[in-house]
């Protein structure tokens, strides 16, 4: 299975990076955190495995969730939540930052890349509070790849390999245990 550009971009997302982006492995310590926070387990995260291999995550619009960020953030996450609000005539839809937002590269000196863009795959973690166990989806309309499945251009095996090296990756990284829930059902 080769890495795939987005399937569309919002032009909310052509000139933002996610504001939750984080390298897991790189940066462990940043979803550790996150993670012991109770609030934290009704938020939705999204995730790609980018065509380096390495697994970011972050959340769409975290100013939907200040209970779950310490209280210093609050007047940024309001800051943030009024710039979207501000600009969703102009943005289309909405002024959040999906997928495509998760899949920008940097260079060492932390300047963004030109190169960005191609993920393996890509959708949604979220804790799953009758399993106790968090959850790792392939639902992202940019790189879940599940209208693939459906087309036979991809396996469904292949996606689980892909998944399961995310899963490994992030269980690894931040010791949680990850089960997949790969769609269409």
């Amino acid at each position: 299975m080769n890495p795939i550009m987005p399937r569309r971009v919002k032009t909310s997302e052509l000139t933002m990076i996610n504001p939750v982006w984080i390298d897991i492995a790189a940066n462990p310590e940043e979803f550790t955190q996150i993670k012991e926070i109770e609030a934290f387990q009704d938020v939705v995260f999204l995730w790609v495995l980018r065509e380096d291999g390495k697994v970011i995550v972050g959340i769409e619009e975290p100013w939907r969730f200040p209970e779950a960020f310490d209280p210093s953030l609050h007047d940024t996450l309001e800051k943030m939540k009024e710039y979207f609000e501000e600009n969703k005539k102009f943005f289309e839809r909405d002024g959040s930052g999906g997928h495509p937002t998760l899949a920008a590269w940097f260079a060492d000196d932390g300047r963004s890349s030109c190169y960005a863009g191609a993920a393996y795959i890509g959708g949604e973690l979220k804790f799953n509070k009758i399993s106790g166990k968090w959850e790792l989806s392939n639902k992202s309309g940019r790189f879940g790849r599940i209208d693939e499945i459906k087309e036979a251009t991809v396996t469904l095996e292949e996606v689980t390999e892909k998944m399961t090296e995310a899963a490994n990756i992030i269980g690894e990284s931040v010791g949680l245990e990850v089960i997949l829930d790969i769609y269409p059902k």
